[in-house]
């Protein structure tokens, strides 16, 4: 079953996008990467080889995009949905939107990337509507570098123990996660989602927030499971990114976390 359709778009969408604010170096930067800055987003248009249209649009986060890493990843990301379009058959576009967490000195920035493939083909179900993807990308910066998830924990512990001690809340996501349906049935049970499964991620896309740890899961589509289950009238199942957004209180990992980040001192 492919999930990830209109509505759990939009559902994302509504959920993480902030108004962006522009700043001095916004313009130029949008100029360099190829794009038209129009006071608030950075546009491109692209014609395929088939005359079909891309309308892109970027939000500039203030004040960091002077930061070569996220530079980096924003000038990327411009040059892939460009050369993607190129060879596009229908009409399509592609958004990104970002949103910003402190907690205390460390920054979180999340970059969330939406996007068409086609037209026309969304299971039927809005048979003139595009069928959407969505990633996360998340960026987190403290002591003077970026830090991976595993800089927050103590020494000696491993990114599993975020799965173990957030259980309760990681299942609530789980079981809250469209389309509806029954809790704790697969493939929304917590066992298929722990760093180490593929619809996890990784856990590589999160956010530190002064009280939380937000997982995005996956950060990036999945097509189906891992192993795939050949059983005869099984329902592979596709999975967006973010479908599962889980909200673990920091208190809740206290016994794992470094002090400066949440943990009991």
């Amino acid at each position: 079953m492919r999930f990830g359709g209109l509505l759990g778009a939009a559902l994302a969408v509504t959920a993480l996008t902030v108004t962006p604010v522009a700043s001095a170096s916004a313009p130029s930067f949008c100029g360099e990467i190829g794009g038209t800055w129009d006071g608030a987003y950075c546009h491109a248009t692209v014609e395929s080889e088939r005359k079909a249209t891309r309308d892109i649009k970027m939000a500039l986060p203030d004040g960091l995009i002077d930061n070569p890493t996220i530079a980096d990843y924003l000038r990327t990301l411009m040059n892939n949905w460009k050369t993607a379009a190129v060879n596009m058959a229908a009409d399509s576009f592609a958004e990104e939107h970002f949103e910003v967490f402190n907690h205390g000195p460390t920054m979180t920035a999340v970059f969330h990337e939406v996007y068409s493939a086609t037209w026309g083909t969304d299971a039927g179900t809005h048979p003139n509507a595009p069928v959407l993807n969505n990633a996360y990308r998340t960026f987190t910066f403290g002591d003077g570098r970026q830090l991976q998830l595993v800089d927050l924990l103590r020494p000696g512990t491993d990114i599993g123990a975020i799965s173990s001690l957030g259980a309760e809340y990681i299942q609530q996501a789980l079981d809250q996660a469209p389309p509806p349906h029954a809790a704790n049935t697969y493939p929304f049970m917590l066992d298929r989602w722990t760093p180490d499964k593929v619809y996890s991620g990784g856990y590589k896309a999160w956010a530190l927030t002064p009280d939380e740890l937000i997982l995005y899961l996956p950060d990036y589509p999945v097509g189906h499971d891992v192993p795939v289950d050949y059983t005869i009238g099984r329902m592979q199942w596709y999975m967006d990114g973010g479908v599962v957004q889980a909200h673990i209180p920091l208190a809740a990992l206290s016994s794992v976390l470094r002090p400066e980040y949440g943990g009991a001192g």
